[in-house]
């Protein structure tokens, strides 16, 4: 593939409502939106590291400057583009910054896909099959709103929810949920590293009081010691989400045997194919995966659900009602479907229907952004082609 124009884009798209980021509010959502072209095709991709370096050390507007000014000149250099691997090979001196890699590195995937005729989901040994969703609900205000969210969840048949959890807001707050609402709804608590195995005993040692599915990155990210000591303590199952950038943290975290579940994200590790090759080596260390959701619009989204369709991914994957949360959309947004559940007689469980995502039959990411109108939201922009 020869790469004949590169484009970057950083976007402001404003929200409909307010939503609570690390715990800062936010009533917009700085991305970045990349095209590249090649023999007439273009291929999209979109990364959403947060708009100031609150949950990652990216954001948004330093990851635009890393692109224009250090990833999207290299890869335009090097011509022809066979694989991801030779990708990944021209910006291998890069230090870090994967959100910024994983924008050029997604876009390039939808495009191989789109010069293939294929759906990406297809091309990366992905099935055709509708994607179980849950919704993840932050810290909230007002208790009665995070309480009335968690009860349309469960009237909209959504199976599962995540609820995330600070010291002060933690306990008490599962406990309601789990109490008040159904069993049939899968609850896992994300803690975003912010609890400490010693100071935070009680309140980690509680979670085994809940059923949950998993308790998401309890304690600092770096920390694998720490985390696969908390694995032999309670018998709730861990889940990794920060702790994983990269293969090689995958491998650290595995030896050490710290979790049963990481959730990815491409922007997180640098892109659809090192997620995959992460998702390929927990699977042989019989740890599963789940799609996890950076604040992107149906664009990203729509490579996360293409990950998602592949091998061991095995939890449901994130999702937010895109029509309700975003004044503007660059492409539409996956429809949803219900889904019945066959039940299970010796456990009493009926057979009931549950919220899936369903797939697309259209090359790549099986939608494209009009680019007029996109630009209204465009804070800045980069061109480079070749002459």
């Amino acid at each position: 593939m020869r790469i004949e124009r590169l484009e970057g884009y950083l976007l402001r798209l404003p929200l409909k409502q307010t939503a609570r980021v690390a715990d800062a509010l936010i009533d917009h959502c700085d991305v970045v939106v990349v095209r590249i072209e090649s023999e007439g095709a273009s291929g999209w991709g979109e990364v959403a590291p947060g708009n100031s370096p609150l949950t990652t050390s990216e954001w948004s507007a330093g990851t635009f400057v890393t692109l224009r000014d250090q990833i999207a000149p290299r890869v335009l250099e090097k011509g022809g583009i066979a694989d991801a691997r030779v990708l990944e090979e021209t910006y291998s001196r890069v230090r870090g910054n994967n959100y910024a890699k994983a924008a050029i590195e997604t876009a390039w995937q939808d495009l191989n896909a789109r010069q293939m005729n294929k759906p990406l989901w297809k091309v990366l040994g992905g099935e055709k099959k509708p994607l179980k969703v849950g919704l993840t609900f932050d810290r909230s205000v007002q208790r009665e709103e995070f309480f009335t969210g968690l009860q349309r969840a469960c009237d909209e048949n959504f199976g599962r929810v995540t609820l995330k959890i600070r010291p002060g807001w933690d306990v008490q707050i599962v406990s309601f949920a789990r109490v008040d609402y159904p069993a049939w709804l899968q609850l896992q608590v994300d803690v975003e590293g912010e609890l400490d195995f010693d100071k935070h005993a009680d309140i980690l040692y509680r979670m085994d009081d809940f059923s949950l599915t998993c308790l998401e990155q309890p304690l600092n990210p770096r920390d694998f010691v720490a985390h696969a000591m908390l694995k032999t303590s309670i018998r709730t199952p861990l889940c990794l989400d920060e702790s994983i950038e990269s293969i090689k943290d995958a491998q650290i975290a595995f030896d050490l045997e710290t979790c049963k579940y990481v959730c990815l994200k491409p922007g997180r590790v640098g892109g659809l194919a090192s997620a995959r090759a992460i998702a390929e080596f927990a699977e042989s260390k019989e740890i599963g995966c789940y799609a996890g959701f950076d604040l992107t619009s149906s664009l990203g989204f729509r490579h996360l659900a293409a990950l998602a369709s592949t091998s061991n991914f095995v939890l449901p994957m994130d999702y937010v009602r895109f029509e309700e949360l975003f004044e503007y959309d660059p492409v539409p947004a996956l429809t949803t479907t219900l889904v019945e559940e066959p039940g299970d007689e010796k456990k009493n469980r009926p057979a009931r229907n549950f919220r899936y995502v369903e797939l697309w039959d259209e090359p790549g990411i099986g939608a494209e952004p009009d680019l007029e109108e996109m630009n209204k939201f465009v804070l800045d922009k980069f061109e480079y082609s070749r002459e």
